[in-house]
């Protein structure tokens, strides 16, 4: 048995750039037959200009997408917490997970200067990794060995984040590969996601499922379907 999860899922309530409340993405999902959502809303200093004069009160602000959707998921649908985050050196975006809510809360999250740094503090807490839409306009490439895994599918209809060349780099350098749709409202691409091995009880075990590669994708590039991580 598979558990169908997309693991790039942006909320109105956290990401400035959200059009979706919670709720409606879980309805949503549901109905599209998936088992679960990672929910990672947007962390880096843009996103939090406007949402709390402390950092305390902008992670506040963080959650509020996550703890919505696991108030409108119930028992039946597994809502996991993850980040998208934007560090200070340039435009890139990376999706982290193996986060709680305490880990949250133990540094400055939209202050990181570049990913080498963050990566130190990924190590600390347990976090792992993937670079998202790697090949989209504006952004950079990274050393590999920074990172756990690359998205290699980027629902997003309204970019092109060349994920043929994403996959060809992951493929390259050994990097594990995901798929998601960076679901932000209805771009009428096909919707991205993973078939993970067991149903993840937090962040922590999704992120343990990555890295012992226990899934395959649901979307790979061209739109094939279970192609193996």
């Amino acid at each position: 048995m598979s558990f169908l999860f997309d693991i790039h899922v942006h909320t109105a309530e956290s990401s400035n750039c959200g059009r979706v409340t919670a709720a409606d993405a879980v309805k949503r999902y549901r109905a599209l037959g998936y088992n679960g959502l990672c929910i990672t809303d947007h962390m880096n200093k843009q996103n939090a200009e406007n949402r709390g004069n402390t950092y305390e009160e902008k992670a506040r602000d963080f959650l509020k997408g996550y703890r919505a959707a696991r108030e409108a998921a119930g028992d039946d649908f597994k809502i996991i917490l993850g980040m998208e985050i934007r560090f200070l050196d340039a435009d890139n975006d990376y999706l982290v997970f193996g986060l709680d809510e305490e880990k949250i809360f133990k540094a400055d999250l939209t202050m990181f200067e570049n990913l080498r740094e963050f990566r130190k503090f990924a190590d600390e807490n347990s976090l792992i990794i993937f670079q998202a839409h790697p090949f989209r306009q504006n952004m950079k490439i990274v050393d590999p060995a920074l990172l756990d895994g690359m998205e290699v599918y980027n629902g997003h209809g309204g970019h092109d984040s060349r994920n043929d060349i994403a996959y060809r780099w992951a493929e390259k350098y050994g990097l594990r590969m995901s798929s998601a749709s960076d679901f932000h409202y209805d771009t009428g691409m096909e919707p991205g996601g993973i078939y993970l091995d067991e149903m993840p009880e937090d962040s922590a075990h999704l992120a343990k499922l990555l890295l012992e590669n226990r899934y395959k994708l649901k979307t790979f590039v061209t739109g094939t379907s279970d192609r193996n991580s």
